[in-house]
């Protein structure tokens, strides 16, 4: 990339016009294509303008690429000298990324890519998610493709799309493209340790038939508002027992509809099936004189709340705001009072803990998405488990929630997604082990995750296949805080350069 002034503020590196914000970190390869793919709109759905990227990139290289209906790629580059013959590997990442920003801050996802700035030792975007889940691998991908002094068996670079929609990319990839059984994911968030197993996820949809009944005249409407929660990956920081916003909402209706008369007239809230709502609001019809006592009552559940999620959430808001609103209808009695049963009664968080793995979440249910239109109110759900049956359980758990709440509600599954369990023999575990050993002198850490990944799909497409993750340090993933250790990236390549060449055999 061009390496034109940066300005330094304050142990601050700012984007200059026409001037690269990473110019100067090392690999240098690495943070090149970095900000090369970080400045292109890509986030879920939207991937074929760095679909193409890539390919051409590709292809100018004089590598064989398939690319399918979705935008998923396969690259394909030979063995280096010494290394045609061995096992070919897989090396995966995935395109999208989540889309977020803060309040207040205008930017324009489908056209615009991530302004990126460095503070310290942390690369983050600019009032945005940052994208390194998993610009990182990619980047690690092209770094690979583009070079021709670094040992390695044949590659297969696999690149999926909608990875952070429920892995529709995954989901549809044509298995017959792919000979390698061996993988090696770069979707890991912790340079000290190496990825061994996650769980498996499935979305439900839980779907409330909408009836409106005609708003009171002279009513007027105001927003209940929460906001100011922390947020953060629902599979990575479920332990964390942070706020979810929705089920928050859930609780302040309740209290609200205590109200004689009080109407609904519509709701929303989260972003993306796999962030732990933020932010969510509802909008209420209610009687003026009735406001002030509403929003005293609201003031004082806000202090509760706030003393409940003092650690976790300590940025919580409540708020109660008078607004303008055009609409003739509010939700039917029943309607409101279903939505808000469900909100409150629908599993959330932590549901069972692991015997066999010390410190790690079995079983979790993220309620993340709250939605209407003209014809229903749909609460969505994530449900990630390392034991299949758990998972399936918490479904069975939110259909029998619908069919008590009836009023034709009903639950719709998608995105089933198997888990990756661990496997101490896996000879892929023992290649990193050994090249780690080799690196830095000491033997990695071990890690299985909650968070569910692509690699589940892979082991049902390839059933022999042998996988392992690895990735520099970042946090707070698919919020607004996320930052990347850019001091941490020269570590993970050295260990992916060493790894790459202890798969000989």
């Amino acid at each position: 990339m061009g390496g034109g002034q940066m300005n330094v503020s304050a142990g601050n590196v700012t984007r200059s016009q026409n001037n690269s914000v990473l110019a100067g970190l090392e690999p240098a390869l690495f943070f090149g294509f970095f900000e090369e793919i970080s400045a292109i709109p890509r986030g879920s759905f939207n991937e074929k303008r760095v679909s193409d990227h890539i390919a051409a990139f590709a292809r100018a290289r004089g590598l064989e690429v398939y690319q399918d209906g979705v935008w998923n790629l396969v690259i394909k580059k030979p063995g280096t000298p010494g290394y045609e013959s061995a096992p070919t590997l897989i090396l995966h990442g995935h395109t999208d990324i989540v889309c977020e920003s803060d309040e207040g801050v205008e930017h324009d996802f489908l056209n615009e890519g991530i302004k990126l700035r460095i503070v310290g030792d942390f690369i983050h975007g600019t009032g945005t998610t940052l994208g390194a889940d998993n610009t990182v691998g990619v980047a690690f991908a092209m770094s690979v493709l583009a070079s021709d002094d670094i040992a390695h068996p044949p590659l297969e670079v696999v690149l999926t799309v909608q990875e952070e929609v429920g892995k529709g990319g995954a989901q549809v990839l044509d298995g017959s493209k792919l000979s390698g059984t061996r993988l090696l994911d770069m979707n890991w968030h912790d340079p000290k340790s190496l990825f061994a197993g996650c769980a498996g996820d499935i979305s439900a949809r839980f779907k409330i038939p909408l009836k409106l009944t005609e708003r009171i005249a002279g009513q007027k409407a105001a927003v209940l508002r929460i906001s100011g929660l922390s947020s953060g990956h629902s599979e990575f920081d479920i332990h964390l027992e942070r706020a979810n916003a929705i089920v928050l909402l859930g609780r302040l209706l309740r209290l609200a509809m205590k109200e004689t008369g009080l109407g609904i007239i519509g709701v929303s809230g989260g972003v993306n099936r796999y962030v732990i709502p933020g932010e969510a609001e509802a909008i209420i019809s209610i009687d003026p004189s009735r406001i002030a006592a509403l929003q005293s009552a609201i003031e004082a559940e806000g202090k509760t709340l706030a003393t409940e999620f003092s650690v976790s959430d300590p940025a919580l808001k409540v708020s109660l705001v008078e607004t303008e609103s055009v609409s003739t209808a509010v939700f039917a009695p029943e309607v409101a009072k279903a939505m808000v049963s469900a909100m409150n009664l629908l599993p959330n968080g932590v549901q069972s803990r692991s015997l066999v793995v010390d410190n790690l979440v079995e079983s979790s249910n993220t309620v993340a998405l709250l939605s209407c239109d003209q014809e229903r109110i749909e609460i969505v759900s994530t449900i990630p488990s390392a034991v299949s049956s758990r998972r399936y359980n918490i479904v069975d758990r939110i259909r029998e929630l619908s069919e008590v709440i009836g009023l034709g509600s009903s639950v719709e599954t998608f995105a089933d997604c198997p888990e990756w369990p661990y496997n101490p023999n896996s000879r892929m575990l023992a290649a990193g082990r050994a090249a780690y050993a080799k690196e830095f002198g000491e033997q990695p850490h071990v890690e299985v995750s909650h968070s569910s990944l692509e690699l589940g799909l892979f082991r049902k497409k390839v059933p022999d296949i042998d996988m392992l993750s690895i990735g520099p340090e970042a946090f707070d993933v698919h919020t607004t805080r996320e930052r990347l250790n850019h001091t941490t990236v020269a570590a993970t390549w050295r260990l992916l350069k060493a790894l790459l060449s202890e798969l000989r055999t």
